[in-house]
C-alpha cells in the first residue's frame, strides 16, 4: 500500500479541466486576501468622500505577469439571507448612487502599474450591476510567493454609498486614505506607509471595522504549473466569521480553510477564490433574482470564462458549504438544501471535480437548571446531572428572577446533579429560564446542538452526522472526494464535540496584573504568547486547580508576550494565573460552539494533512 508521500511522488500535479498544465495563457485565480463584497454599507463624509484602499495579496508558488481585477456594484448580506446580493446603494429595483474609481494601481517590487478600464483609467460602477474588469495589463514578471499591492482610488458625493468589500489588515501595510480630493490621495503613493486616515480606521480587529471597496475577484497568467486552482463554495465557518483583519498570517489568510489551501506543506499551495460569505444559504446560492438575486458572483465567473478562451479560471470546486442549512427533516436538508447547490454546480461547470469538506460540530455550553435558595445560599439542580462540573470551578447564571441570582459564582458540587453557591439571597425559588455556563471548561459539559447528536443515528430523520456520512459516502453523486475534518477540531475525550479549555495549550502570568482591584489596566504578561492571536476570547483562571475564572477578556494586540485586552479590567490577577484560550464562540452569542476562534483554527489547519489536497486532483 501507497504512503502519502509515494502518493504524492506518483501523482504529479494534474492538467486542470479546460486546459492544459502550465498553460500561460489561461487566466487563473491566483491572489490570496480575495474576498466577495458583504456586510454593512458605508456612507461618504464630508472631508474622506474620496477613498483610496491598499490591498496587499500574496502570489502562488510561480511567477505571474499578465493580471485583471473585477471591482463589483453590489455586495451579498451577512446572516440569514447570505449570500443573496442584495446590499446595495439604492433599493432593490431602483438604482442608487454609483461609484466612480478615479484611478487603479498594482504595485509590484517597488512599482507602479496603472490599470484602465476599457482603455480608460477611469470607471463608473453603477448599482446593482455586475461591476467592471481592468483591461488586460501585463508587467516583468512578479517572483513567486511575494505580495502585490492593489491601490484603489474611488469617490462618491457626501453622503452616499459605498459597497463593503476589505477590512484593512493595518499589520501587513495595508492602509485606507481619505480625503475632499482625488490630488490628495495620489500624493501617498509617494509615501505608502503613511498612517490611515484616523476618521476612517476605526474598529481595527472588530467586526466593527469599516469594510471598504476593492477588487473582489483577481486573476493572473504566468508559469502556472498545472497544480490544482479551486473555486470554494462557504459559508461563515469557511470564510472566517470568527477572525477579523488583525490575526491575518502574513499573507493575509484568515480562517481555517484559507490558511489549510494557502500552507506551503505536501503538494503546496493551492490557489483559490471564496466566493461565499458570513452566513448559511446554500440553498440559495447560484439561485434567484430580483429581491432574492444570487447570481451575480456567477455570472462575474462566466464573465472570466469567456475573455479566458472558454477555459475556467479554475481546475476543482471545494464545497464547505451546507452544514448549516439545518432541517428538521433529513431529507430537506440533504436533497433540497446541500444537493440543490452540488446540481447547480455540475450544471455550471460540467465535468468539474466536487471535494467536499464534511461539517464542524455544534454544541451549547449551557445546560438548563431550577433554583432554590435558603438565606445566601443558592442551591442548582441539572436535571440531566453535572457532567463535568467540579467544585471550585466557576460558572455563570442566568435567566433568573430575581436577578440577584445571576451572576458568575464559585460552586461546591454537593449530588450526583446539584450544586451550591453562594449570593446575596433572594426569593425562593427562581423563576424564568434559567441556565448554567461553564464556557467550555471541561468537554463533558457540552451538549449537542439540534440536529448535531453524535453518533448519527442511520434511522433518524435528521442529522448533521449523516450529512458527514453521507459526504464520506458520496451519497447521490454529491462529491466526488471528501476531505474529513473530524478528527481535526473534536475533543480527545468525547464523540461530537470541541475540545475543552483543559483540553487546549494554556499559559500563565509571570506578572501580577492589577494593584487594588480599583484601578484598571489593559494588559497581561504571559509566560507564551505564541498561543494566541489578536481577536481571540481569553478565559483566565486562578486556584489551585485553575477553574476558578477571574476574569474574561478579548485580545486587542499582541507585543512578544505582553497581551493588551480590548477592554479593560481591575481584577488583581498574581504571577501563576491560568490563561486559557476559548475554543469557540457561538453565532449570536458565547453559549454555543459554532466557528472556531484562532486556537481551534490552528488546530485545524494541523490537523487536515497536506496531502489531502492530492483529492483536488484532476
Amino acid at each position: 500500500m501507497m504512503n502519502a508521500i509515494s502518493l504524492a511522488l506518483a501523482n504529479p500535479l494534474p492538467s486542470g479541466a479546460g486546459g492544459s498544465a502550465g498553460d500561460p495563457d489561461r487566466y487563473m485565480f491566483f491572489a490570496t486576501r480575495n474576498r466577495m463584497p458583504s456586510g454593512a454599507i458605508l456612507t461618504a463624509a464630508s472631508g474622506t468622500n474620496y477613498v483610496c484602499t491598499k490591498i496587499v495579496v500574496s502570489t502562488p508558488q510561480y511567477k505571474t505577469r499578465t493580471f485583471r481585477f473585477h471591482l463589483s456594484g453590489f455586495a451579498s448580506t451577512e446572516g440569514g439571507n447570505s449570500p443573496q446580493e442584495t446590499v446595495v446603494t439604492g433599493t432593490i429595483g431602483t438604482p442608487g448612487n454609483s461609484v466612480v474609481a478615479d484611478a487603479m494601481f498594482i504595485r509590484a517590487a517597488g512599482v507602479f502599474h496603472q490599470c484602465s478600464f476599457a482603455g480608460a483609467n477611469t470607471v463608473t460602477v453603477a448599482d446593482q450591476t455586475n461591476g467592471a474588469w481592468t483591461d488586460e495589463l501585463t508587467i516583468p514578471d512578479v517572483a513567486a510567493e511575494s505580495e502585490i499591492e492593489i491601490w484603489l482610488f474611488y469617490h462618491t458625493a457626501v453622503g452616499e454609498k459605498i459597497w463593503p468589500v476589505y477590512r484593512i489588515q493595518k499589520h501587513r501595510g495595508e492602509r485606507v486614505w481619505g480625503a475632499g480630493d482625488l490630488a490628495t490621495l495620489l500624493a501617498f503613493q509617494d509615501t505608502p506607509l503613511a498612517d490611515s486616515t484616523a476618521a476612517l480606521d476605526t474598529g481595527y480587529g472588530t467586526q466593527a471595522q469599516p469594510q471598504y471597496w476593492g477588487a473582489d475577484f483577481m486573476v493572473a497568467k504566468g508559469d502556472w504549473d498545472g497544480r490544482p486552482v479551486a473555486l470554494a463554495f462557504v459559508d461563515s465557518i469557511g470564510e472566517a466569521r470568527q477572525e477579523y483583519s488583525a490575526a491575518a498570517d502574513a499573507r493575509g489568510n484568515l480562517g481555517w480553510l484559507r490558511r489549510w489551501l494557502d500552507k506551503g506543506g505536501g503538494p503546496g499551495r493551492i490557489p483559490h477564490c471564496l466566493i461565499g460569505m458570513p452566513g448559511a444559504g446554500s440553498v440559495r446560492e447560484y439561485t434567484g433574482s430580483g429581491s432574492t438575486i444570487a447570481t451575480r458572483r456567477r455570472d462575474i465567473i462566466r464573465e472570466i470564462i469567456a475573455f479566458n478562451g472558454n477555459k475556467w479560471p479554475f481546475t476543482v470546486v471545494a464545497n464547505q458549504m451546507g452544514q448549516n442549512d439545518t432541517s428538521t427533516s433529513y431529507s430537506t436538508w440533504f436533497n433540497t438544501n446541500y444537493r440543490s447547490l452540488v446540481t447547480r454546480i455540475r450544471a455550471e461547470y460540467a465535468g468539474v471535480k466536487i471535494v467536499a469538506f464534511p461539517p464542524l460540530g455544534r454544541t451549547t455550553i449551557t445546560r438548563t437548571i431550577t433554583l432554590t435558595s435558603v438565606g445566601t445560599v443558592a442551591t442548582a439542580t441539572i436535571a440531566s446531572g453535572l457532567n463535568g462540573l467540579a467544585t471550585g470551578q466557576t460558572v455563570t447564571i442566568s435567566g433568573a428572577t430575581p436577578t440577584v441570582y445571576n451572576g458568575s459564582y464559585v460552586i461546591t458540587v454537593t449530588g450526583a446533579n446539584t450544586f451550591t453557591y453562594n449570593f446575596a439571597g433572594g426569593t425562593s425559588p427562581a423563576t424564568g429560564s434559567i441556565t448554567c455556563n461553564d464556557l467550555g471548561l471541561r468537554a463533558e459539559y457540552q451538549v449537542y446542538g439540534a440536529n448535531n447528536t453524535w453518533p448519527a443515528d442511520g434511522t433518524d430523520a435528521s442529522g448533521k452526522w449523516r450529512l458527514r456520512d453521507d459526504i464520506l459516502g458520496q451519497t447521490s453523486a454529491c462529491c466526488d472526494a471528501a476531505i474529513d475534518t473530524y478528527g481535526a477540531w473534536v475533543s480527545p475525550s468525547a464523540g461530537g464535540v470541541w475540545p475543552s479549555m483543559l483540553e487546549l495549550a494554556s499559559t500563565t502570568l509571570t506578572a501580577q496584573a492589577g494593584t487594588d482591584g480599583v484601578a484598571t489596566y489593559n494588559q497581561i504578561v504571559v509566560a507564551d504568547a505564541s498561543l494566541f492571536r489578536p481577536e481571540q476570547t481569553l478565559h483566565i483562571y486562578s486556584g489551585p486547580d485553575g477553574i476558578a475564572r477571574l476574569s474574561t477578556q478579548v485580545i486587542a494586540g499582541i507585543a512578544g508576550n505582553v497581551i493588551t485586552y480590548q477592554g479593560a479590567s481591575a481584577v488583581v490577577m498574581p504571577v501563576g494565573t491560568v490563561v486559557r484560550p476559548a475554543p469557540s464562540v457561538g453565532e449570536l452569542s458565547p453559549l454555543s460552539f459554532v466557528h472556531p476562534q484562532p486556537v481551534m483554527i490552528d488546530r485545524i489547519v494541523s490537523g487536515i494533512s497536506q496531502f489531502e489536497k492530492l483529492k483536488f486532483n484532476s
